[in-house]
């Protein structure tokens, strides 16, 4: 089946949801849900939560409000959820949205605009990221936890941890970085990634790269519109 990307629909990156310090997408899904802000599609490119782990009862009920949301959005309009490294195993919470978990990454769009590849950006980390990355999206060890977790000790823990993470700091060598990822990309269009928060975008012979800036950075997501070049419009919530 072809994908495509429509003409008015939202990207949003890393939002870092926690309840606490960081609640603007809350109020944007409600906004979403209620058509107060309307889009065709709905582009989620992973790390929407600080912590939201299919098969942990604890980061479920935190975010029930925003998974209900979520759940009625995608009853209206079509919602890809990319997995980020603090979202995954989502396929065990949302039925009415299109998970779309690393192993998947990137996934190809058509558009107006030409061939996109999407992902949330944590993909070709180091030996110790993958390895990482791996352990901490396998059912079974989540399920262990899961058992030391009943009163919300680890995960209030984590969450509390990352509130204080800064997450709205430029990379100097951003560009190499960049360049690098193009590599490990078959030709296309546009490259469009998450995870790194530099709302940055370089052209190569190969295709453009598009990193969106967070969303938890003041409140910055995306409009498509093929009329406009790169095809993107910055929209501050």
């Amino acid at each position: 089946m072809s994908l495509e990307i429509k003409d008015g629909a939202l990207f949003v990156a890393d939002a870092h949801e926690n309840g606490k310090n960081r609640t603007l997408f809350s109020e944007l899904l409600r906004r979403i849900k209620s058509d107060e802000i309307h889009a065709t599609q709905l582009f989620l490119m992973g790390d929407m939560f600080d912590l939201l782990v299919g098969g942990n009862k604890i980061t479920q009920l935190l975010f029930q409000d925003e998974i209900a949301y979520l759940e009625e959005i995608g009853r209206k309009i079509d919602v890809f959820y990319f997995e980020g490294n603090h979202d995954f195993n989502l396929d065990k919470i949302f039925s009415n949205i299109k998970v779309i978990p690393l192993k998947k990454q990137p996934i190809t769009f058509k558009s107006k605009c030409g061939l996109f590849r999407l992902a949330h950006g944590d993909l070709r980390g180091g030996f110790t990221y993958r390895i990482y990355t791996a352990l901490i999206r396998n059912p079974f060890l989540v399920a262990v936890l899961n058992l030391f977790d009943r009163n919300g000790l680890i995960s209030y823990s984590i969450l509390k941890k990352l509130e204080k993470k800064e997450l709205c700091v430029k990379m100097e060598n951003f560009e190499n970085i960049a360049a690098k990822k193009m590599l490990f990309y078959k030709k296309c269009d546009f490259i469009v990634e998450g995870h790194y928060h530099q709302d940055q975008s370089f052209k190569s012979e190969k295709c453009t790269y598009i990193n969106f800036g967070a969303f938890a950075c003041g409140g910055k997501f995306y409009l498509f519109d093929s009329k406009n070049k790169p095809c993107f419009k910055s929209l501050v919530f």
